[in-house]
C-alpha cells in the first residue's frame, strides 16, 4: 500500500509546527516518501521515511533514550528496523529533529552520467 499525499502533507505540517528552526521537504520514491531536513549551511539531509502512512526514523544511538518507549518496525522489505513515530507528538518530533539533524551525514553528490556529458 502506497502512502497518501494527504498523510505526507499532514506530516510536513506537523514537522513545521513543532517549533523547529529547520525547513522540511518531501520526495516521492516508489509510492512512499522521504522527508528531508534543510539546515542552515549544509544541503538537505534525509531524516524520515513515510511508508504505508507511518513515519519512520532510523535507529541511531543518540535516539535510544528519547525513543525507548516507541514501537519499532520495518518500513519496507529488506529494510533495517526503524523507530515508528507518532506524527501528532510534537514534543518527541522536535526532540528527534534537534538531536538527529546535526549528526546526519551530508549526502554525497551524485556523479554525472559521462554519456550525457559527451552530447
Amino acid at each position: 500500500m502506497a502512502s497518501s499525499e494527504e498523510f505526507k502533507d499532514f506530516t510536513l505540517e506537523q514537522l513545521r509546527a513543532c517549533g523547529s528552526v529547520y525547513r522540511f521537504s518531501a520526495r516521492k520514491m516508489f509510492g512512499e516518501y522521504c522527508i528531508y531536513v534543510h539546515d542552515f549551511i549544509e544541503s538537505k539531509k534525509p531524516i524520515f521515511l513515510i511508508c504505508n502512512d507511518i513515519l519512520y526514523v532510523r535507529k541511531h544511538e543518540a535516539l535510544r533514550e528519547i525513543l525507548s518507549e516507541n514501537e519499532c518496525g520495518f518500513p519496507y522489505d529488506g529494510a533495517k528496523e526503524n523507530y515508528i513515530l507518532d506524527v501528532e507528538n510534537l514534543e518527541i518530533l522536535e526532540s528527534v529533529i534537534t538531536t538527529l539533524t546535526p549528526l546526519l551525514p551530508i549526502p554525497k553528490p551524485k556523479k554525472r552520467n559521462s554519456l550525457k556529458d559527451k552530447h
